[in-house]
């Protein structure tokens, strides 16, 4: 009888943070379970390695000199190559993370330090699943599409998940609400690659702490 692969065999994973000996225990914790691990210092070169190697799931750690990582998660979400890369959030207890915050960036989940490697472990396998526990989706239920939503300029207004679309429109889900007839840019990130649409926004309505929108598409 063949032994079963390890929980996280080939899986492509990227450590993103300053502290070498924190990178170095995570590193030899993944790497015991399988993946393939890559490293970054810090918000730039992680950028850089998550657009030229694609990883399939990142553990970023908050607190980092320079570029911060809910800044980092900003620049993930607004580049098409990275947006729906899911992501882990590494805190402390002094970083008291936003739970609305991370809801917004489409964190998929918390690991606390100090780290306990097997939780950790697990988290990153569950979460290579498509267990999204911040977002309240768990493992077995399959992944929505994003979205980014961008005004005319092509500033980024918010990322959210598509809920439904046909020819003429789309419905969106969003933490923040838009302006009904504002006109947007809607870049879908689905598994065939990215759609783009012009929109316009042509109702609003309130689910618990989310919007949904219904979007007309413009010819």
């Amino acid at each position: 009888m063949n032994p079963a692969p390890p929980p996280l065999a080939s899986r492509r994973i990227l450590i993103v943070d300053d502290q070498a000996s924190i990178r170095s225990v995570l590193r030899a914790a993944l790497a015991e379970a399988g993946a393939q691990v890559l490293e970054a210092e810090g918000g730039e070169a992680a950028l850089q390695s998550a657009k030229t190697h694609a990883p399939e799931l990142i553990l970023l750690d908050l607190a980092m000199p320079g570029m911060n990582g809910w800044q980092m998660l900003e620049a993930l979400r607004a580049a098409p190559e990275t947006a729906t890369i899911p992501v882990i959030l590494q805190t402390s207890s002094g970083d008291f993370p936003s739970y609305e915050q991370a809801r917004r960036h489409a964190v998929a989940a918390f690991i606390s330090k100090p780290f306990r490697l097997a939780d950790v472990v697990e988290t990153c396998r569950r979460t290579l699943g498509g267990a999204r526990p911040l977002l309240g989706r768990s493992q077995d239920e399959p992944p929505p599409a994003s979205v980014q939503v961008r005004d005319t300029q092509g500033r980024l207004l918010a990322v959210g998940t598509l809920v439904d679309a046909d020819a003429g429109g789309a419905q969106i889900e969003l933490d923040s609400a838009l302006g009904q007839g504002q006109q947007i840019a809607l870049t879908v990130l689905g598994a065939a690659g990215p759609e783009r649409h012009e929109a316009e926004v042509r109702w609003v309505s309130q689910s618990e702490r989310r919007f949904v929108h219904g979007l007309r598409f413009r010819k």
